[in-house]
């Protein structure tokens, strides 16, 4: 019976251990200071070089000005994504083997919409703000110069041949939230995370970063916003003056890569026609999140838990043993 006592002792012990190793691991180091609230305002952000695009963070607060149109735009139609459109040559390659797993699968894919110029998404804008409010209008539309899509890189994805916004119950809409991150592409604007993206939850919306980043964005379980803003956001969002981060800009930048600068932009207010707003058909489901640290595939507190029960039931067993044999009481 002591054997067993100890052998219980350990494996506790060590089970205690494996709970708290993960939690000790340490978190990213901001390198502006902490996340924002969501306000408005209309701060350059930096970087907003064209050869940042991975980093280049667009919101509520940050804007790339008027002046911002990236050099490489390309059909999406070659990518055979239905839909037409255009997105900046650096997504292409990824688009179109991310296109050919989704046609393998049985979902091909097809835009509602991609690249927007700061004139079209101000005209976008303002038919929102007059039909629904501007109250209303910015949780579902971002302000010129405030849009993922002007940076060249977002795609509102639908089911290919048709222009309706895929939701994650939709065959397309499941393989895009659990698949797309492999390709180098991220869902901005998760469900819940409204406090923290600004915007109301968009399943059709995604954004290229590239599969290295990607991958590290999604291990991370942090939005899009908030990695960005920790790792490479060099702007005050006070003052607008560039500050130091904790994570040095792309090697690859240059002066000729940066956008002319621009005056901030104000909010559109002229009258358009009024669009419906963007809603995504049935009920969505969470999108998939990874936990910082996954120890084969599982979180860390349920493995611990499995090794503490096994080895309590080891040691159980070779304590019964030991008590059957000869000469034991």
């Amino acid at each position: 019976m002591l054997r067993t006592a100890r052998a219980l002792a350990a494996s506790l012990a060590l089970g205690t251990a494996l709970l708290i190793v993960p939690a000790a691991s340490p978190s990213p180091t901001l390198g502006v200071g902490p996340l924002p609230k969501c306000r408005l305002d209309d701060i350059l952000t930096i970087p907003r070089g064209y050869d940042d695009w991975s980093h280049t963070l667009v919101d509520w607060i940050l804007s790339v000005g008027p002046d911002y149109k990236p050099p490489d735009l390309v059909s999406i139609s070659r990518a055979r994504v239905t839909g037409g459109g255009l997105i900046r040559e650096v997504a292409f390659d990824d688009l179109v083997a991310m296109a050919d797993a989704a046609r393998a699968h049985g979902t091909p894919l097809g835009n509602v919409s991609s690249y927007r110029s700061y004139k079209t998404q101000k005209a976008l804008f303002n038919s929102y703000a007059n039909g629904y409010g501007f109250d209303q209008a910015i949780n579902f539309s971002a302000r010129p110069g405030h849009s993922e899509h002007q940076l060249g890189l977002t795609i509102d994805f639908a089911a290919a041949g048709t222009s309706s916004f895929v939701s994650e119950t939709s065959p397309t809409g499941r393989w895009l939230a659990k698949n797309a991150w492999k390709f180098g592409w991220l869902m901005s604007y998760p469900k819940g995370r409204q406090d923290v993206t600004c915007y109301s939850y968009e399943p059709w919306h995604y954004r290229y970063f590239g599969r290295d980043l990607a991958a590290k964005i999604h291990d991370s379980g942090v939005t899009t916003r908030e990695y960005l803003w920790s790792h490479f956001t060099a702007v005050d969002p006070k003052t607008g003056e560039p500050v130091s981060t904790a994570s040095p800009a792309p090697s690859g930048s240059s002066a000729a890569s940066t956008p002319p600068e621009a005056t901030s932009p104000a909010p559109a207010t002229s009258a358009a026609t009024t669009p419906s707003p963007p809603v995504a058909t049935g009920t969505p489901t969470s999108p998939p999140t990874a936990p910082a640290v996954m120890w084969f595939g599982l979180d860390p507190p349920v493995v611990a838990v499995l090794l503490v029960t096994v080895l309590a039931l080891v040691a159980a067993v070779a304590g019964r043993r030991l008590s059957r044999r000869p000469g034991r009481r």
